[in-house]
């Protein structure tokens, strides 16, 4: 299957409001663009002991569904694996979604163990382990913090039964960032 084109036209204009959709069942409502994701971001989630809510409001931060999506720093796919956390991790390509997935559940997985709390478990998803446990709390960098602040929003948000076109749309469900 071809991902980039798994969306249709929907990868190349914005998204209305009024075209979000449910994923399967009874599940958070997403974005068209989660559509043909929805069942590896649940067998990924199941596999690896997540909530699927959680691991579709971190997908909607790092790459808004976008398989191909790369970061400057040189994360890439849905779950913006940097080259060696995938390595570490066994995902020989980043830009595979399903393998992706995978991966970065497993990554958040480990990192909420290791951490006990998801909001330090989402910081070093984001500024890395090792300096997430230095510090024992959330570093001071505005864009872990910012991202900390989206994630648990939106999973906050996809819990309550929002639809969401865009991560964005998260803000202020727990008091904004």
């Amino acid at each position: 299957m071809d991902w980039n084109r798994a969306g249709g036209d929907l990868f190349g204009r914005p998204i209305e409001a009024t075209e979000s959709l449910p994923v399967a069942g009874e599940g958070p409502r997403l974005m068209p663009l989660s559509q043909p994701f929805a069942e590896a971001v649940a067998a990924a989630a199941e596999r690896h002991g997540l909530d699927p809510k959680l691991l579709h409001a971190l997908v909607l931060t790092e790459s808004a569904y976008r398989p191909d999506a790369r970061s400057p720093a040189g994360a890439g796919g849905l779950t913006q694996l940097m080259p060696a956390t995938a390595l570490e991790l066994g995902v020989r390509d980043r830009f595979d979604p399903v393998e992706n997935l995978m991966g970065g559940a497993d990554y958040l997985a480990r990192q909420i163990v290791r951490f006990g709390d998801l909001r330090l478990a989402l910081a070093a998803y984001n500024a890395g382990p090792g300096r997430v446990a230095r510090l024992g709390r959330i570093p001071e960098i505005a864009e872990t913090r910012a991202y900390v602040a989206t994630v648990v929003d939106c999973y906050l948000a996809l819990t309550a039964g929002r639809r969401l076109t865009s991560s964005r749309q998260c803000a202020s469900v727990e008091g904004g960032r």
